[in-house]
């Protein structure tokens, strides 16, 4: 990113210096009244010259952000005839000349310049003055969800931005449909606003059907082509293309590039899959010097990795492996393995496809990057599922919950459980998304059977727990027979933001078969703990 920056005073240059000298790729132009503050062994300057209009629009193609230290009129007057399209505008940025204030003036949204600007205040100790109405909300912007994942938007669903951008703002009902891709594009640590609903397809639910008609926009984000559905919404959707296909390539030795080129079109076009989303391609070490997926690696600028023959031998997954292949290969199959290993998954969503052209033969397969997100941060999304829907007023319906009848004994026993669970959801824990987490556990632990009898695990939410330098924690208890060692009795989690429902899963499995949480969980969730007799830190199981 090549970021240039303006100053025409003293003091514009003082803080055009201090820039400089954090944030890379600048290039400064100051007046020769600022000049003399930049040292040899300083971020150089180069000499600006009058008027400020003709300088500035010789360089404003040249780099993707313009910062400004002079007045906001002085900016308005020098870029309105140089702006073309927001698409492709660079981003401007205004900043006083003592740094008070740091404002976009152009591309702060599609542009990246509310971000920069929010960056640059932080360096400077300023305050950014943002208007874009969803940063501001801190609310979805559509046509930015997932440009920091290097996602794509689809170019026919440019005339829908304006109108789903407004529907969010205006708080009106907009479906979220992520059919592949990363999940962690909602970045904020609360609760999503409640017009904005989630949904893995844009089918129907037990509870209601999906219409368009019941929504003013639809935020899409899938690998396919011609997504299913996708021609009743194409005047309210954003469609967003995310990396998340790679693509394993066996070929003859030496076959051209256009022979590979037309292959993987004619491979994607069969599999109704996007080439935007291919994020990889993939084969054997053998095909590492081939030149005809090196051109076309490089022409689409996507990277091509290769794995020695042991790294393919044992992938889980392999649909069609072929004796002859691993004769030649020492590996019984080539694009089937290499997807799957690149991918890191353990199921294709393409199985090995053969192509022939002017004698030249290349086989493809395709699997999906798995994603999931921490169960934490997932809860923050408003889900369309059993307990909600939308109705054909765009208003969110709650199903009412069956409350237990109160027991009248007040002598009852306390039910049994094999393990208690204390969730810290005080303060910073909360912030780092523990907020209702002990809820959302209770709930999972009903579906795994492990809410009731002999192996009932029971959660509880405590306040603050103490442990805020190990963000979001928990500590774990055991009832434990006479007879018995403890095994994970208190044991304290911490970064339990980060767990994902797989996590959770291995976790209470664990408990319930009183197995070592150290043999299914990374070392980075355990919290240490200081040993009170000898004074040295610990990670063993607290008796």
């Amino acid at each position: 990113m090549k970021i240039a920056i303006y100053a025409i005073t003293l003091h514009g240059a003082k803080q055009a210096q201090r820039l400089a000298k954090t944030l890379p790729f600048v290039t400064v132009f100051v007046s020769d009244v600022g000049k003399e503050l930049f040292q040899p062994n300083e971020a150089q300057a180069e000499h600006l010259t009058l008027p400020l209009s003709d300088f500035m629009a010789q360089r404003f193609s040249e780099y993707d952000h313009h910062i400004c230290f002079f007045a906001t009129g002085i900016v308005s007057r020098m870029i309105a005839p140089l702006m073309v399209d927001k698409r492709t505008d660079p981003g401007v940025i205004c900043i006083d000349d003592h740094a008070n204030f740091v404002i976009p003036m152009l591309s702060g949204h599609r542009g990246g310049a509310n971000a920069l600007a929010c960056r640059v205040a932080e360096l400077l100790a300023a305050t950014p003055v943002v208007t874009t109405a969803s940063d501001v909300a801190g609310s979805l912007s559509v046509d930015m969800l997932g440009a920091a994942f290097g996602w794509q938007l689809a170019p026919e669903c440019e005339q829908a931005i304006t109108s789903v951008s407004a529907a969010v703002v205006n708080e009106k009902p907009v479906l979220i449909v992520q059919r592949a891709g990363q999940q962690n594009w909602w970045r904020e640590k609360r609760s999503m606003p409640a017009n904005l609903i989630c949904h893995p397809e844009l089918a129907a639910t037990q509870l209601t059907t999906i219409s368009p008609e019941a929504w003013d926009g639809l935020v899409l984000i899938c690998d396919q082509q011609m997504p299913e559905g996708y021609a009743d919404w194409q005047n309210k959707c954003v469609l967003w293309r995310p990396k998340s296909l790679v693509l394993g390539i066996g070929c003859d030795r030496n076959t051209p590039a256009h022979v590979i080129q037309q292959g993987l079109q004619t491979f994607l076009d069969e599999h109704n899959l996007a080439s935007e989303s291919v994020a990889a391609f993939s084969s054997i070490a053998l095909k590492a010097d081939e030149a005809g997926i090196h051109a076309i690696s490089y022409r689409q600028q996507t990277p091509f990795v290769t794995y020695e023959a042991p790294q393919l031998a044992d992938v889980e997954g392999i649909e069609n492996p072929s004796e002859f292949v691993k004769k030649i290969t020492g590996v019984s199959s080539v694009a089937e393995a290499a997807a799957l290993k690149k991918a890191g998954a353990n199921r294709l969503l393409a199985p090995k496809w053969k192509y022939k052209q002017d004698g030249f033969n290349m086989t493809l397969a395709c699997a999906r990057i798995p994603a999931d997100e921490a169960i934490a941060k997932k809860k923050w999304k408003n889900w369309l599922g059993e307990n909600c829907h939308i109705n054909a007023h765009g208003n969110e319906v709650v199903k009412g919950y069956q409350c237990k009848p109160k027991h009248v004994d007040l002598n009852r026993p306390m039910l049994y459980h094999r393990h208690h669970v204390l969730v810290c959801e005080g303060g910073r824990c909360a912030k780092e998304g523990s907020r209702n987490l002990a809820h959302h556990l209770r709930t999972y632990l009903k579906k795994l059977g492990l809410s009731e009898g002999e192996n009932r695990i029971k959660i509880s939410r405590t306040h603050c727990a103490g442990t805020c330098r190990n963000r979001a924690a928990l500590v774990i208890y055991e009832r434990l027979a006479s007879h018995e060692p403890p095994i994970n009795n208190g044991l304290w989690l911490r970064n339990i933001d980060a767990l994902t429902e797989d996590d959770w899963q291995q976790l209470f499995l664990a408990l319930k078969t009183r197995t070592p949480l150290q043999q299914v969980l990374d070392e980075g969730f355990f919290a240490p703990i200081e040993d009170a007799q000898i004074g040295k830190i610990v990670t063993e199981n607290i008796i």
